[in-house]
């Protein structure tokens, strides 16, 4: 394996972690012998692209400052090339817009604009969501195979609403219409009264974005159509069709 090969299996790694990772434990879940793994996490101490975890009692790693400037200037390069099709489309449907990246084993809200008729938005910027119980989430797996969505889902799926899909099997089946119809949809599934549907298009760097259109739940039978033609301002593709036999 090359060396970048080898530093980017380390930072992934630690990115998909809620905390600090040891030598040890990061060489379990790379794979990487353990001496490897201390001569990769080295290197990039030094340049301050990893840093030791200020927890007492949760020593390791977790990333640095240093990657902060790849960061920003990623998520400026996203925003400008985005926010005008997410201005357009919020005032097409006139309910509030996201829109989303994978962040690890999670999805992250990017970007938001405001409803008009409500003035602010409801999700703040930079929260996460489970990718099986959010629209965003489900909409981004569907652009992948079956077998890595099996390795990015954890065992269990968190019940967040009575409405949550918790069932694997189910799970993958509902991700089956998605690529079929172009659209996810979210009918409480993460946050009781908040419905939302959302398509995926790749963007300016190659990187999947889920672009979502949110309500109140009471709202959203009656402009569900509205808002699935409003989305084929970003996904073309999208088959309203098989999206309204829903």
């Amino acid at each position: 394996m090359a060396d970048l090969a080898r530093v980017t299996l380390v930072l992934d790694t630690l990115a998909e972690s809620r905390g600090g990772l040891t030598v040890t434990e990061l060489a379990v879940r790379t794979g990487l012998p353990r001496s490897t793994v201390h001569r990769v996490l080295r290197s990039l101490e030094r340049e301050l692209y990893v840093v030791r975890a200020q927890e007492p009692d949760r020593p390791g790693y977790v990333l640095g400052p240093a990657l902060l400037k790849f960061g920003m200037n990623s998520h400026l390069r996203l925003l400008a090339a985005t926010r005008p099709d997410l201005v357009a489309l919020a005032r097409e449907v006139r309910e509030r817009v996201e829109l989303a990246v994978f962040s690890g084993r999670e999805v992250v809200v990017v970007d938001q604009i405001a409803a008009p008729a409500r003035l602010r938005g409801v999700t703040q910027v930079g929260k996460s969501f489970s990718l099986h119980a959010s629209c965003i989430g489900k909409v981004l797996l569907a652009q992948l195979p079956d077998a890595r969505v099996a390795e990015l889902l954890p065992e269990r799926l968190d019940r967040f609403t009575p409405a949550t899909v918790t069932e694997r099997a189910a799970l993958l089946a509902e991700l089956a219409r998605v690529r079929r119809a172009g659209v996810a949809v979210d009918r409480e599934e993460h946050d009781s009264g908040i419905s939302a549907v959302a398509t995926a298009r790749l963007g300016a760097g190659g990187m999947w974005q889920a672009v979502a259109v949110v309500m109140p739940s009471q709202d959203f039978a009656a402009k569900f159509e509205t808002a699935v033609r409003g989305l084929r301002r970003v996904n073309p593709e999208i088959d309203v069709v098989a999206a309204l036999e829903r």
